[in-house]
């Protein structure tokens, strides 16, 4: 490297964009994304590491033509955040990368891609073939000892099935038929992909509105049941104090009546009426439930 390229990184434009295409066919970029959202849930409450993906990773200064785009890498000890580019003489070089292979892309994974990462130092170098076409099996994992990868041995996972681990992240991967799945041994699950996280919260609304109605059910029940208690006491003071027939219009009128205070007032009419104002008594009351309730609109028909 000239001392120039050393001291005038600075005047250098470094693209964003290599103008490739993200993923070559929607299965592989589903499993992209699906991975790459997992991951960044599993490190979100840490300030001190980077996941990127499909970004521009470049590893000489001055030059801009030197760089790759892993699918998803991992950077620790550097800060999180939004980035257009990497820089590694910047930051640090990736310790995880999972590249997602394919027709395309296949030749430059297993040889450009492998001898850069070991170049960076990249500790754990995975890749994954989401149709099963171009490697087997189609989950690999290379390990970085000295210069070189050795392939990773393929072990029983906490969750019985067979898979490789990642030291780095801390988390097992392994195929759910053709789906790279990542397990989570502190939780005893596999990371979330964005589909099941947005099934689980419609579950989880869906339940708390049933429970919600289940709630507002009950309440409706209860409330009903004291009107029916507080009908069947004035009722029988009404007939207790006046006679069965005038009970029986004064019960017809109760039915009208919902509000707890209302029930009270009537109450106390009952009380203080004498059997000459049984008629008195009953047109209060049926006044009191002709009136608009406090939710009913006073000019609407």
């Amino acid at each position: 490297m000239s001392e120039t390229l050393a001291i005038e990184p600075d005047v250098v434009h470094y693209p964003t964009s290599d103008g490739k295409p993200v993923a070559e066919t929607e299965r592989h970029f589903m499993r992209l994304a699906g991975a790459a959202y997992g991951i960044r849930k599993h490190l979100a409450g840490r300030d001190d590491v980077y996941v990127g993906s499909n970004l521009l990773v470049f590893d000489e200064p001055g030059n801009p033509r030197r760089h790759l785009s892993p699918d998803i890498f991992v950077a620790f000890g550097v800060r999180r955040g939004e980035r257009d580019l990497f820089k590694i003489w910047e930051e640090k070089p990736p310790a995880f990368v999972l590249e997602i292979t394919s027709a395309s892309t296949r030749r430059e994974d297993e040889r450009t891609k492998r001898r850069r990462y070991a170049q960076w130092g990249v500790g754990e170098y995975f890749l994954y073939d989401p149709r099963g076409e171009w490697l087997t099996p189609p989950l690999q994992g290379l390990e970085l000892h000295g210069r070189r990868y050795r392939k990773m041995r393929e072990v029983a996972l906490p969750n019985g099935e067979r898979g490789l681990r990642s030291e780095s992240l801390g988390l097992g991967l392994w195929l759910k038929g053709s789906e790279i799945r990542l397990y989570d041994p502190a939780t005893g699950r596999d990371l979330p992909t964005p589909e099941e996280e947005g099934a689980s919260r419609e579950i989880a609304e869906a339940r708390a509105s049933a429970a919600q109605q289940r709630a507002d059910a009950a309440e409706q029940r209860a409330d009903a049941a004291e009107r029916r208690a507080q009908q069947d006491i004035l009722t029988r003071q009404a007939a207790a104090k006046f006679d069965a027939p005038t009970a029986d219009r004064l019960a017809a009128l109760l039915r009208g009546v919902t509000e707890p205070e209302d029930f009270l007032r009537i109450g106390e009419w009952l009380l203080l009426s004498q059997a000459e104002a049984v008629d008195e008594l009953l047109s209060r009351v049926e006044a009191m439930v002709a009136r608009p309730s406090a939710n009913e609109d006073p000019g609407k028909d």
